[in-house]
């Protein structure tokens, strides 16, 4: 049950409206310069670990598994733990395994799908302006830059924010915070990063519903 209340989270990051960006001011100048770094980088290949921190319960949900990225639009997290889990999109297809759960999503059919491949395609691309339905802002630390993305208040998602972290060695993405009004929160760190290594085509593939 608890894994269909997290891929359910999810997916409700994925909402549509106008974004309020300021293109020409200083995050424009970082969200250019991260989005110019990232036309050189065609795939990711790390691992990944997830933290799913929900306000109603006293501990953190951690997960982990290998993370595949092949620019523009295929990607896979398979779960090592919980093993089996699995999300996947596949240009115009959208998978998700959660606790046994197969789930098949067409993003040419499903604005929800659809959403959330632009979404996630937006980030690794680095061009996080394509994300709509927000106000951005930018930080500079000593690891990176943070982007953050607000989401607006009439919009009918429990996610309210959007923060993005890119390493300042390469400025790929590093970390993809969902944050909720509530307080709670999904964090997905990326770890051990291989760039522009080939993918192979059957990392895609969709595996059959059992």
């Amino acid at each position: 049950m608890m894994k269909k209340v997290l891929i359910s989270i999810f997916l409700c990051s994925c909402i549509s409206a106008n974004a309020q960006n300021d293109s020409t001011g200083i995050v424009g100048s970082i969200i250019d310069k991260i989005r110019q770094a990232n036309l050189r980088c065609t795939s990711i290949i790390s691992n990944f670990v997830q933290v799913k921190h929900l306000s109603f319960m006293n501990e953190d949900i951690s997960s982990h598994g290998k993370f595949f990225y092949s620019k523009p639009d295929r990607l896979s997290m398979k779960y090592e733990e919980p093993a089996g889990d699995l999300m996947l999109i596949n240009k115009d297809q959208l998978v998700t395994i959660a606790a046994g759960k197969y789930s098949k999503a067409s993003t040419k059919t499903s604005s929800r799908a659809r959403t959330m491949r632009n979404i996630l395609s937006s980030c690794l691309q680095g061009d996080i302006s394509m994300i709509d339905g927000v106000t951005l802002s930018s930080e500079e630390t000593d690891n990176g830059y943070v982007i953050t993305a607000k989401l607006k208040k009439k919009a009918k998602s429990a996610i309210n924010k959007i923060v993005l972290q890119y390493d300042k060695l390469n400025l790929t993405l590093s970390t993809l915070k969902m944050e909720e009004s509530d307080g709670s929160y999904t964090l997905y760190t990326l770890v051990d990063k291989t760039l522009n290594e080939p993918v192979g085509d059957e990392v895609f593939k969709a595996p059959s519903k059992r």
